[in-house]
């Protein structure tokens, strides 16, 4: 009998096409309207609890291994340092984050902000574990899709670098949140905090 830390959720495709569509409005609102920064942050709410209802519960158990947020966070920032000079290195002229250097402003809403992003980035990893897609699989395409909806904001004029950039910065980050759900005990808090970690970090610089 499988375990809450193995088993797939349940859920129907009904369910899921719902939640698809709560989700696609829930980043729509957050990309178009400044004063939407909710918008991510209630349509997983909402689209977690119509796909997985009850199973929602195993995604948010107590995170175990709390050495892994920092670790997961440094990670994470070595990486992207490395990339980022690389790029440059080889005629990139990648964007900045939007958000840099606005900390103050962004304090407050940051949390909910990136909660959002992880019921859409977990929401996706877990929807598709419900179809019987392994959990490499279904983590690689979550990965895909996280890093393709920062597209447009961080635009640098070329399709090519834009896209490179997303999927080497926000992908490879969504990679690691990924493990580090799974890893934590598959408890969405654990990614959340390392999330937050990593945008404090980059923010403030």
């Amino acid at each position: 009998m499988e375990s809450n830390q193995t088993r797939p959720m349940h859920t129907t495709n009904v369910r899921l096409v719902l939640g698809i569509i709560l989700l696609i409005a829930g980043f729509y609102a957050l990309a178009s309207f400044t004063w939407a920064w909710w918008g991510l942050f209630i349509g997983g709410a909402l689209a977690w609890v119509i796909v997985f209802q009850k199973d929602s519960q195993i995604a948010f158990s107590r995170p175990h291994k709390l050495w892994l947020i920092p670790v997961g966070a440094i990670v994470y920032l070595v990486t992207a340092t490395i990339t980022g000079l690389v790029a440059k290195g080889i005629g990139f002229d990648w964007a900045a984050n939007p958000g840099a250097g606005h900390l103050n402003q962004l304090i407050f809403m940051l949390p909910f902000m990136l909660m959002g992003e992880e019921l859409l980035g977990i929401g996706i990893l877990e929807g598709l574990r419900s179809k019987g897609l392994s959990f490499l699989l279904s983590s690689l395409i979550s990965t895909l899709v996280f890093g393709l909806m920062h597209v447009f904001s961080y635009w640098d004029g070329s399709v090519f670098s834009t896209v490179v950039h997303v999927l080497l910065l926000q992908g490879v980050a969504r990679l690691i949140f990924n493990y580090i759900y799974l890893k934590m005990g598959r408890s969405i808090w654990g990614s959340w905090l390392t999330h937050i970690l990593v945008d404090l970090i980059a923010l403030a610089r």
